[in-house]
């Protein structure tokens, strides 16, 4: 094995040990295991999202390789927006409500059928297909193993650190992952600007690739903010919220984690130009950072800049298997067979492997992160952002079973454009398929507002 491969290695093994120490410090009871007892402070708060949610690194790499600074503008910029307007109004508003997770929320607010209906969706959601195949391709690339492994690897490492203790084991193992994001990066981006000759070769840039705009029509700009929306239905984000010791923390937590994600931001589009422009013929612009990193990077800094790389891949990984698997067996499955905290968290434990073939399956069938994150969120994002918004505003709520036919009609119809787009590069009239779902969606809600107003 490579000096790298060594490193990288001996990080995975450290995270893992941090995990099982998590997990000797936790408590009984399912909320210590989904949510380390409601106890998060600010730091804890930021260490546990800020690696999570930004999960998508080699994600942002790809993009800024093809499309350049754009990259901020689509997949930065509307999330700072969205993550302030979240803290500030729905934070206090989902704190006000019972419950462990979302399916919980919405079984309060609508009844169970709804509760069924959402743990679907979260399932779905949450699936690490993205996290297996960004692993699988980072370690394939160090380790020298096929991608299939290398993503089957990386679903191994990540549900075995969180098996036994839930959130508290991700928390000891993410504090790694938070110090490795960023150190890693910040040796990448100085190694390059310092070494390499990097203003002559921008000039050979594509056209536009240096604008904010880049090389994407304003639908398609507009189709990536409706992408998006994602922030306000991400379960990832209303774990953390729910976790936090206060609705202080979860607000001053997240206003810190937009401060974070700036930053980091600022490092990864940098890196991401500078792959295209140093390295313009590069066969798949997801190896962006590791063949920037292969080029100006010796062995050693080499193997913690792929140290960081796999932090935050790791942690968005961890912390959607931990939700998907509540959702699948404490949520759905849970809640058709019954039983007490116990059974339930043991129902979530053993959908671990579920959760971990469906994101392997996945990953294989669609090899791009960007469309990974295209087509989840075309499908999930008209058929639960109107539940949550029933949910934590009582006066848009409407009759469960409106609630949950036009939730499913949204999926139905983005999902199915989605997939007919991407597999058979149909799409009638040329529409995203985000946009049909929300019509259809929203048509019938305000179909179900109109009727509750007229039983009244």
């Amino acid at each position: 094995m490579s000096v790298d491969g060594l490193i990288l290695a001996a990080f995975l093994a450290a995270c893992a040990a941090l995990g099982l120490w998590g997990a000797r410090l936790r408590k009984e009871g399912l909320a210590d295991y989904a949510l380390a007892g409601r106890g998060l402070t600010v730091w804890a708060f930021v260490v546990l999202l800020v690696p999570a949610f930004y999960g998508g690194v080699l994600g942002v790499g790809e993009f800024s390789c093809r499309h350049g600074l754009c990259e901020w503008t689509v997949l930065a910029l509307p999330y700072y927006v969205f993550a302030v307007l979240y803290a500030v109004f729905l934070v206090p508003r989902m704190r006000r409500v019972e419950g462990l997770t979302i399916p919980d929320h919405l079984g309060q607010s609508y009844g169970k059928l709804a509760a069924l209906w959402g743990a679907f969706l979260v399932f779905i959601l949450a699936c690490p297909a993205d996290g297996a195949l960004m692993g699988g391709t980072l370690m394939s690339y160090v380790l020298g193993i096929p991608r299939s492994w290398a993503m089957a690897l990386t679903l191994l490492v990540a549900f075995g650190l969180l098996r036994r203790g839930g959130l508290r084991s991700e928390l000891w193992a993410g504090t790694l992952q938070f110090l490795f994001m960023f150190g890693g990066f910040v040796l990448l981006v100085a190694a390059v600007i310092s070494r390499a000759a990097w203003k002559p070769a921008l000039s050979g840039l594509p056209r536009g690739f240096l604008s904010l705009g880049g090389d994407l029509s304003w639908r398609q700009l507009a189709a990536w903010w409706l992408i998006a929306l994602w922030t306000f239905v991400d379960p990832t984000l209303h774990q953390r919220v729910l976790a936090a010791e206060s609705v202080r923390s979860a607000r001053r937590g997240l206003l810190i984690s937009v401060l974070f994600w700036a930053f980091f931001d600022l490092m990864t589009v940098s890196a991401g130009v500078l792959s295209r422009a140093l390295f313009p013929a590069i066969r798949d612009p997801l190896w962006a950072y590791p063949t920037l990193a292969a080029a100006y990077l010796p062995s050693i800094l080499r193997g913690l800049f792929y140290c960081g790389l796999l932090a935050s891949i790791l942690a968005s990984t961890q912390a959607k298997a931990l939700i998907s698997s509540l959702s699948l067996g404490k949520d759905l499955v849970g809640s058709i067979q019954g039983g007490d905290e116990r059974a339930l968290e043991l129902l979530a434990r053993r959908s671990f492997l579920i959760v971990g073939v469906a994101a392997w399956w996945l990953a294989s069938r669609v090899p791009s992160v960007v469309m990974l994150w295209y087509g989840l969120g075309s499908a999930v994002i008209p058929a639960m952002g109107l539940l949550l918004l029933g949910a934590y505003a009582p006066r848009f709520r409407v009759p469960e079973r409106w609630a949950v036919f036009a939730s499913a009609s949204g999926f139905v119809i983005s999902g199915g454009w989605a997939a007919a787009q991407y597999f058979y590069a149909f799409n009638p009239w040329g529409l995203d398929p985000l946009l049909p779902g929300l019509l259809a969606a929203g048509g019938l809600w305000g179909a179900g507002l109109f009727s509750r107003r007229a039983v009244r």
